[in-house]
């Protein structure tokens, strides 16, 4: 037994690090024993469970019930192999489902896999929110050469909107906060506008030539965005939805519905578990095949992962990470933890 450390959401704002007791040498056949490098921590699940905005984290069984350890995106080092596990050795730098804490057990059938040593490895912690960003594309209708516009320039939507770009499309990043749409414009986005500004429909209308954008896609989770959404979408054009809403006022969406029927838009959701046309054998293969390509993209330096990190911290900050990532959203909005003794 040694002792190991996560972190631990025990109710609404409040987090802590918490030491508990580790065993590499009790494995299942098929389990892996990994020491954690780095972690990423996802602004919208980690945040909204923060405030307690999810009902569900007071429903005991449920996924994000109190007391939750947060974290799902990170890097590891195998430090153990269980005896019937054969794919992975002692030493081996791996990807996976990677809670935030030092230590963590994987399932070697899950989607884990290893990684490049040579990949930069706070950026490569990353991966999971990337592989998120990447689902409009999976989910999209084929539309040649889209005007897209991406609501909401934080860490999902810069990352969408940085591979709807590569997909070819014309994307327009749209944001309140001049400091995310000069982020957006950092990582390459070469248009933002402020939903805001009272010329913002005009400035679509002469964008897309009063007809719409093509694709519009709502990285946000506030209800007032999504609703609103219809009037600046194209007929017969595509609304992705990437998240839901959390614990908002009963708003009416009788407007909403009404755009979305009398235009003919496409409506679709892309949770990151939606599997999407590629042809695959299952699930967990598909998400391996998915996440190869993703660490592909980031070794090779082609996203822009860097302008991403507004902090480099170690756990004992756990805290004050969420505490910036829900109210100070100009200076805070990409964090990466540092697990390494």
């Amino acid at each position: 037994m040694q002792k190991a450390h996560r972190w631990i959401m025990r109710g609404k704002q409040d987090v802590v690090l918490h030491e508990f007791e580790y065993d590499a040498t009790v494995l299942k056949p098929r389990e892996i024993a990994v020491r954690v490098e780095f972690t990423a921590i996802s602004p919208g699940t980690e945040c909204a469970n923060y405030l307690a905005l999810d009902p569900d984290v007071f429903i005991p069984g449920r996924w994000c019930a109190y007391p939750w350890q947060p974290g799902y995106s990170g890097i590891g080092r195998v430090i153990a192999v269980g005896s019937e596990t054969e794919e992975f050795r002692v030493g081996d730098l791996v990807a996976g489902v990677i809670r935030h804490g030092t230590h963590i057990m994987l399932d070697a059938d899950s989607t884990v896999l290893r990684v490049d040593p040579a990949i930069n490895l706070e950026h490569a912690s990353f991966f999971r929110l990337v592989s998120i960003a990447m689902t409009p594309i999976q989910v999209v209708r084929n539309d040649p050469l889209p005007t897209v516009g991406v609501w909401g320039m934080g860490m999902i939507g810069n990352l969408t909107a940085q591979l709807l770009q590569r997909a070819g499309g014309r994307v327009i990043g749209i944001d309140p906060l001049p400091e995310r749409c000069a982020l957006a414009t950092k990582c390459g986005i070469r248009q933002t506008l402020d939903p805001t500004d009272p010329k913002f429909a005009e400035q679509v209308s002469g964008i897309t030539g009063g007809e719409g954008f093509d694709i519009t896609v709502d990285t946000t989770g506030h209800a007032s965005t999504t609703l609103a959404m219809p009037e600046f979408t194209r007929r017969c054009g595509q609304m992705i939805l990437m998240t839901h809403w959390r614990s908002q006022p009963v708003l009416d969406a009788t407007r909403f519905f009404h755009g979305v029927f009398v235009k003919g838009i496409t409506l679709r959701g892309a949770h990151e578990c939606v599997p999407g046309s590629e042809p695959c054998v299952n699930a967990v293969e598909l998400q391996r095949r998915k996440w190869a390509k993703i660490l592909r993209e980031i070794a090779t330096g082609d996203l822009a992962i860097e302008p991403l990190i507004s902090h480099r911290i170690k756990p004992v900050r756990c805290k004050e990470a969420y505490e910036g990532l829900c109210f100070d959203r100009s200076k805070w909005w990409g964090v990466v933890v540092d697990w390494r003794e």
